[in-house]
């Protein structure tokens, strides 16, 4: 099949289906298996996780800013999967080696998840497919719709250093649908560095944070330890699992936002 990808400016042809795709993306990952093409999926980036329990034995040929290039040339993929951002780099550079590459920018919304799946789904000869899941997605969006009421939130992902999300994110997105208000929400900047005087300042209800991989294992420790560097003693902290609200998979409406309103709901009053 013929494919014309609008952000990489490139048109290159597609194996309808796949038989061999490397994913270098975690939401690519995510879709791959929601499209039904799992068994073709011969290799991963060292930051898939999802779905669980399907990815051990797959070889991980890279991250975000580097590729195992020997690795990933031994398993003759004939499509490689990316973002863009940080990665746009990494596909001009799969073009320059011949690769087939589908690269799809960073959702600013929900919505944006759905049209994700549908774009590859076309890609790759699956449209029915994402067609079928999206309105199982769709449909779960909609049982969600202001499952929370009303609180100001902070959201914080440990990057190496803090990082939240300003209007043009898919985080502020879910938040606001969830029915929570994001103290940052009117931001125009996707995702920055925060000022802890700041959010001091704006007094946020609830603050939600996702530690790094591994640093999550003792929630009470690291809610005391933001409550001191932020400076807010009685301000109820709930501590994610990581990669909760930063995934942009289909996995963040099916799984990880039911998850997120139940873990709300049963640790603050």
């Amino acid at each position: 099949m013929r494919f014309f990808n609008e952000f990489l400016n490139r048109e290159m042809t597609v194996p309808e289906p796949p038989r061999r795709i490397v994913s270098l993306a975690p939401d690519m990952t995510d879709m791959v298996f929601r499209l039904g093409l799992g068994e073709a999926l011969v290799g991963i980036s060292s930051f898939c996780r999802r779905p669980a329990g399907a990815l051990e034995g797959r070889p991980r040929v890279g991250s975000y800013l580097k590729v195992a290039w020997e690795r990933l040339d031994a398993l003759q993929p004939d499509l490689v999967l990316t973002t863009l951002g940080a990665q746009r780099e990494t596909a001009y550079r799969l073009l320059e080696k011949g690769y087939p590459v589908i690269a799809l920018p960073v959702p600013l919304s929900l919505w944006e998840i759905l049209g994700h799946l549908r774009r590859l789904g076309a890609a790759v000869g699956r449209t029915a497919q994402a067609e079928a899941e999206n309105a199982r997605l769709s449909a779960q969006l909609q049982s969600l719709r202001g499952a929370l009421t009303g609180p100001r939130v902070y959201w914080e992902v440990d990057l190496g250093g803090p990082i939240t999300a300003g209007a043009a994110s898919f985080v502020t997105d879910a938040l606001h649908w969830l029915g929570l208000r994001n103290i940052y929400g009117d931001r125009s900047a996707s995702y920055f560095e925060p000022d802890d005087a700041e959010t001091r300042a704006l007094g946020p209800d609830l603050i939600l944070y996702e530690p790094k991989a591994g640093r999550g294992s003792d929630p009470a420790r690291r809610r005391d330890a933001l409550r001191q560097r932020l400076g807010l003693p009685d301000t109820p902290i709930v501590v994610l699992p990581h990669d909760s609200l930063a995934h942009y998979g289909p996995a963040l409406i099916a799984e990880v936002l039911p998850a997120v309103v139940a873990q709300i709901q049963e640790e603050v009053p």
